[in-house]
């Protein structure tokens, strides 16, 4: 299947349409400039432009590798020193003292969603600023491009199977 033929980018296209509200971008940063003034909004609107930490790829790249214990509880180890730990990448990290922000992406955009759409992109690592001022806001870690081009937005229409061809397929 061509995701991005011009049928899917069709059915993209109202996909975008019906899941992204506006433009927020100029919003956030003016905000931001003024955070101090909007404490309830503040470590939001402070972390507004860095996106959340790829904890996976932190850890493969300081020798970490995942691996399953014998009670099947998910682990990490460092194979440099052998040390493990049991947990969550992110708790992972903490514990091999793994600085992750050169594994965080930046935000170039900032965008109303639905909460449908919302729940979709948290799944696929984005980060969310829920009831952000009342609005659920993506931050988007792409400019320069239509947003139904992204990978995310192609990725989230096969898994609902919405594209041409599939269950779901939207006419």
């Amino acid at each position: 299947m061509e995701e991005n033929s011009n049928r899917n980018q069709e059915i993209k296209r109202l996909f975008v349409d019906r899941e992204v509200i506006h433009c927020a971008s100029n919003l956030v940063y003016e905000l931001s400039q003024q955070a101090e003034h909007f404490r309830e909004y503040e470590d939001d609107l402070y972390g507004a432009f860095q996106g959340n930490p790829d904890y996976e790829e932190a850890l493969k790249q300081n020798d970490c590798e995942p691996f399953t214990d014998e009670y099947g509880v998910d682990c990490w180890r460092d194979t440099r020193d052998g040390m493990t730990f049991a947990g969550t990448a992110q708790k992972a990290c903490e514990a091999f003292e793994i600085d992750v922000y050169e594994y965080t992406e930046d935000i170039y955009e900032h965008w109303i969603v639905s909460d449908y759409l919302a729940d979709k992109l948290e799944d696929k690592g984005h980060k969310i600023l829920r009831d952000f001022f009342g609005f659920t806001i993506w931050c988007r870690p792409t400019t320069g491009q239509a947003i139904l081009l992204d990978g995310v937005i192609s990725s989230i229409c096969s898994d609902i199977e919405i594209l041409e061809g599939q269950a779901n397929e939207w006419k």
